[in-house]
Parts: C-alpha cells; sequence; structure tokens
C-alpha cells in the first residue's frame, strides 16, 4: 500500500516537473519573441529617424555639390549685375510700351480684346477701320496694370540692387562687395519676381495672340499679324505701330524671364557657399 502511494507521488512529481519545465520554455520562447520584437521596432525607429535626416539634409547637399570652384566669386558677382542690368532694362521697355498702349487706346487695355469692325478705306498696304461698339470688349483695366505695375517694381528692384553693390563697396571695385548676408534677401525676392515675371510674358503673349486673333479672323484681307502696323483705328487715331511695339515686349518679357532664371542660379550656387 506505501509502496503505491510512494509511487504515485512521483509520477505526480515527474508530471509537475515536466509541465513547469514546459511553462518555462513556453516563457523563455515568449521573452525571445518580444525581445525579436522589440529590436525590429527600434531598427524600424532608427531607419526612420535615418531617412528624415537624409530627407531633411538633401536640399544643403544639393546646395554644396553646386559649388563650382572655376567660377570664382568675383566673376558670379559680374555676371550678377550684369543679369540685373539686363532685368533693369527689359523692365522699364515692358512698363514703357504696355502703359503707352494702354493711353493710345484711351485707358483701355487692348490684351484679350475682342471685337468687330467696318473697313472703311483700303489701299494697297494700310486700312482704316472703325470698330463696332456694341461688339467691342476690352480686358480688364488690371490686366495691364499689372504687366505695367510689375515691371516699375522689377525696375525699382534692380536699382535698389545696384545700390547695395555700391553701399557695401570694399575696395573701390563695384563687383568685389562684402555682400553675402544679402544673398538670401536677393534669392527670395528673385524667385518671386521670377514667377511673376513668367505670368508677367504668358499675359502679354496670350493677350496679344487673342487682339491678333479679333482681327485677322474678322477681314479676309488682313491674314497676318504684321499687317496690324498698317491699321488705322478711326476711333483711336494715336494707335501706332501697335505690331512692332507689341512684339518687343513680348520677347523682352521671356528675355527678362530667362536673365531671372540666371539669377537664381548665379544666387543658388552662391548660396551654398554659406554652408560650407
Amino acid at each position: 500500500m506505501d509502496t503505491t502511494l510512494m509511487n504515485n507521488d512521483n509520477q505526480q512529481l515527474i508530471q509537475m516537473s515536466a509541465l513547469s519545465s514546459e511553462k518555462y520554455s513556453k516563457e523563455n520562447h515568449n521573452d525571445r519573441i518580444y525581445e525579436i520584437n522589440n529590436s525590429k521596432d527600434n531598427e524600424s525607429k532608427i531607419s526612420q529617424q535615418t531617412y528624415f535626416k537624409r530627407l531633411f539634409s538633401w536640399p544643403i547637399q544639393l546646395l554644396r555639390s553646386l559649388h563650382k570652384p572655376c567660377f570664382s566669386d568675383r566673376s558670379l558677382r559680374q555676371i550678377f549685375l550684369l543679369l540685373i542690368t539686363f532685368i533693369g532694362v527689359t523692365s522699364f521697355t515692358i512698363a514703357l510700351i504696355v502703359g503707352s498702349s494702354t493711353v493710345q487706346f484711351k485707358q483701355q487695355c487692348p490684351l484679350y480684346a475682342s471685337f468687330k469692325f467696318e473697313t472703311l478705306s483700303t489701299t494697297i498696304s494700310n486700312w482704316t477701320i472703325k470698330i463696332v461698339p456694341a461688339s467691342e470688349k476690352f480686358s480688364s483695366q488690371s490686366t495691364c496694370d499689372f504687366c505695367t505695375f510689375f515691371n516699375v517694381c522689377t525696375f525699382i528692384y534692380c536699382i535698389m540692387t545696384g545700390f547695395f553693390f555700391v553701399l557695401f563697396n570694399g575696395d573701390q571695385s563695384v563687383v568685389a562687395t562684402n555682400d553675402r548676408y544679402l544673398i538670401i534677401p536677393w534669392f527670395t525676392m528673385s524667385v518671386i519676381l521670377g514667377v511673376l515675371a513668367l505670368i508677367n510674358a504668358s499675359v502679354l503673349t496670350n493677350g496679344f495672340s487673342k487682339f491678333c486673333t479679333t482681327i485677322t479672323t474678322n477681314n479676309r484681307h488682313i491674314t497676318s499679324c504684321t499687317q496690324l502696323n498698317q491699321i488705322h483705328f478711326e476711333q483711336y487715331p494715336n494707335v501706332s505701330l501697335f505690331f512692332l511695339y507689341m512684339l518687343v515686349a513680348i520677347i523682352e518679357s521671356w528675355f527678362q524671364l530667362a536673365f531671372f532664371i540666371g539669377v537664381i542660379t548665379i544666387l543658388t550656387i552662391r548660396l551654398s557657399s554659406l554652408f560650407e
């Protein structure tokens, strides 16, 4: 009887030890899984931090890579000053042409204008036309005001830039100046004015194209925009060489945009030196 009880107790102890060892192995396995998961989470967090660091550091790396040792700081300033001069000249010319065209059309903006007209007299190379008042639709005055005042502001910006070149003159040479602290303001202003220059060129091009289409579609004898120079408007006798002047303004507006791109490129290269 005692022997049977002892055997039963030994069997229960063996079973309990087996169960405890199995439980311990399961707990140990769970701990390992938890540690693995933690290590994976840590690795993912580190990789995310590395990704964000790379994301925010790539602009600085890009600026550094743009720095070209073959261009001296003096030569970059010379090119910058030359481009600013070209921008000032084109801005003044465009503002003058658009403003004078508005005056010639009696304070009405000819861009995007649409109308019908009657031909009063015709010679071999000249036409006198009368616009039908009921069909006359000029664009909003704000369209020409934008082109005029944008170029006036750009012209003032160019004058102020030249003034600061002289103001920061350190060794009696206009282009050898201590202007490092002006690079960021110049860069910001150039980007803003560059975007507006694109809008200005697009408005002038599309607006004049609309005006030209109005003329060529209302008379079978007028087949080209170049013939606008030979058209005499009865209601607007002061209008002359309209095509030539607007063509100059449009070409200069796109050159102005190209000059702004050059200025932004030079300022970007010079800006890279600030991060070295």
